[in-house]
């Protein structure tokens, strides 16, 4: 209790000192947007961010219902879908036709990403006080084997223009605990090291790119929160995003993750310390504490959060055309397209949960 009391006390201390005089009156009323399925016309994007996610918000608290999961063959549709429509649909609700299979249940928080007063990057990395952050599950798990893949994804809203997304997980091979915030996520993941995985999902994700496990940062730095385009804009080449593990949680199974985060995470709570790196440790690079992600509600389930909230994903290849140099820093995937090269046979003997492919191919 008072290490929590401590994190809100120090998210109120810095939001004081960061945004000052500098914080923005919205003093406008919000117009209705009830009348909008989907979160992609010029109407939409022309209003003010705390607009947007005043609205979003009120979509997402309408039914606390949390989505089911997908499991075994009803996973299938994943294979036939087209996963560009992931990176090319420029949107805050889901794209007509497309179905979160994956990462299907989460919590929905509003926050506010504070930045340190040194931080070089520009865009988003200088501030947004108006966010919307899902954390969800990969798939399906069970409290007899402690395995999870947490992750999040954030949407920086901007005034009067699109917003911005960045994403985070642990890794493709996931943790052996239930404890999410047990660990760093990073937008730069390493190839899954489960042979399932990789001649399924992964396969199939390189339809769309070439480095599966990483998620571009850039147009995070294009535009700040007001839709003012930078000149000069400057991104890390990857962050990591640092839990506040102070809740008690254990490796162990305790409850299920929706409900234990919805308990947990109160408003006005510094939930993430955020770092950067030029480039990557492994090649000499160092971090830099660029900021915090910080509460600004509570933290609930949602079934419109679950099937509705759209996270427009970045290729890095769009980074490379810029910086050719980070072509040399990213595993570049070889291992074939799943639509090109067959599934081996015999079946691996690490299962995932895509095998069911392997059994209806008769290779299991």
């Amino acid at each position: 209790m008072k290490l929590s009391i401590a994190l809100t006390s120090f998210a109120l201390a810095v939001q004081a000192q960061y945004w000052g005089a500098e914080e923005p009156k919205y003093e406008e009323e919000c117009a209705s947007m009830e009348h909008l399925e989907f979160l992609d016309t010029l109407e939409w994007q022309s209003q003010s961010a705390k607009c947007k996610q005043d609205e979003i918000w009120r979509r997402v608290t309408l039914n606390t219902t949390p989505n089911r999961f997908f499991v075994g063959t009803e996973l299938g549709r994943t294979f036939k879908s087209d996963l560009n429509i992931t990176f090319d649909s420029v949107s805050d609700s889901m794209p007509l036709g497309r179905v979160k299979r994956t990462h299907p249940r989460g919590t929905t928080t509003k926050v506010e990403f504070i930045p340190t007063h040194d931080t070089p990057y520009t865009g988003i990395f200088q501030g947004c006080k108006h966010a919307i952050m899902r954390i969800s599950e990969f798939v399906l798990t069970t409290p007899e084997n402690p395995k999870t893949a947490p992750g999040h994804a954030i949407k920086f809203l901007r005034d009067g223009m699109s917003s911005a997304n960045w994403f985070m997980m642990f890794a493709f091979d996931g943790q052996p605990s239930f404890n999410f915030f047990r660990n760093r996520w990073t937008n730069i993941l390493q190839e899954p090291n489960n042979e399932c995985a990789r001649n399924t999902i992964a396969k199939k994700m390189n339809q769309v790119t070439d480095h599966i496990g990483a998620m571009s940062l850039m147009e995070l730095s294009q535009f700040d929160q007001y839709g003012n385009e930078i000149e000069n804009h400057h991104w890390p080449f990857m962050i990591e995003v640092e839990p506040y593990d102070v809740y008690g949680w254990t490796d162990a199974y305790q409850n299920d993750f929706h409900e234990q985060l919805s308990a947990a995470l109160k408003p006005d709570t510094a939930l993430f310390k955020v770092f950067a790196y030029d480039q990557p440790p492994e090649y000499g690079g160092y971090e830099r504490h660029i900021g915090w992600i910080v509460s600004r509600s509570h933290t609930t389930s949602s079934l419109w959060g679950d099937q509705k909230l759209f996270f427009q994903h970045h290729r890095y290849e769009d980074d490379i055309k810029k910086r050719p140099h980070y072509f040399n820093w990213l595993q570049f995937w070889d291992n074939g397209k799943f639509d090109e090269s067959p599934l081996p046979n015999p079946a691996p003997i690490q299962k995932c949960p895509f095998f069911f492919l392997f059994e209806e191919a008769g290779l299991a």
